[in-house]
């Protein structure tokens, strides 16, 4: 039986990972602000190391898959809590849960991106390489400048590469890393985004080949994949999960 952590575990795309696990037999260990086997609060320094320390007590230090979806579009957030939840409540729980998933079989983490995290986005951008290097306060102070959209765009972005960052110095330890990409979800998040008349005439615009919106359920369907053995050699990948919006926005640069 497989130990599985999931941050954001109580809504969307986290709830739906839960439920087809669960299904299939695993243990699954959810952290969330409510509903959840661990109730933490992601945004805080404090919340994170708390999450830790459950976490690895209630999986007796053994952890076979961790799937990062806690997150919020930042349209309805501060842009410093956007920061410290989307980026910082994602790369904390990977590097304090990592020794955890050493010497596991087939061990693997999972971040969701997001494909915006890709839309017009300067790769020197002083708010993303404050947020690579770890510099949380910086982070918050800087991105107050920015629009709530454009918050969430830039912690997306940043978390991407911090993963892939991590690819090479994860592959030795034995601990696999992935992302997955969505593109425009039926979720709770997305449902919100509806209701902002600023907003939701802009996601209309947005390009889908395959003509329709994803489900929670597909992008756990992806996930699962890739906590399997048929992915044992997919490591360090950005998955994209859009229905091919990225093909059509982008469709000369991978």
């Amino acid at each position: 039986m497989r130990n599985i952590v999931i941050s954001g575990s109580a809504s969307g795309i986290g709830l739906a990972c839960r439920e087809r696990l669960e299904s299939m037999g695993a243990t699954v260990i959810g952290i969330d602000i409510r509903d959840a086997d661990i109730i933490a609060d992601l945004s805080s320094p404090g919340g994170r190391q708390q999450a830790i320390e459950e976490a690895l007590e209630r999986s007796g230090n053994a952890i076979d898959g961790l799937i990062l979806s806690a997150g919020v579009s930042g349209i309805q957030q501060p842009g410093d809590f956007t920061v410290s939840l989307n980026y910082f409540g994602s790369v904390d729980l990977l590097d304090g849960l990592r020794p955890a998933m050493e010497g596991r079989v087939n061990a693997c983490a999972i971040g969701l991106v997001s494909n915006s995290s890709q839309f017009d986005i300067d790769y020197d951008d002083p708010l993303v390489l404050a947020m690579l290097e770890g510099h949380e306060e910086k982070s918050r102070e800087m991105v107050m400048t920015l629009t709530h959209g454009d918050a969430y765009r830039f912690t997306k972005h940043a978390l991407a590469r911090a993963i892939r960052r991590r690819a090479v110095e994860w592959g030795p330890l034995g601990v696999r890393i992935n992302a997955i990409v969505p593109g425009m979800t039926e979720t709770p998040m997305v449902a919100a985004l509806k209701e902002d008349p600023q907003v939701a005439p802009m996601l209309d615009l947005l390009p889908i080949p395959l003509g329709r919106k994803g489900t929670a359920a597909e992008m756990a369907g992806v996930v699962t994949f890739l906590l399997s053995e048929d992915a044992a050699y997919v490591h360090g990948m950005m998955m994209w999960v859009d229905g091919g919006t990225d093909a059509a926005i982008r469709p000369d640069r991978f």
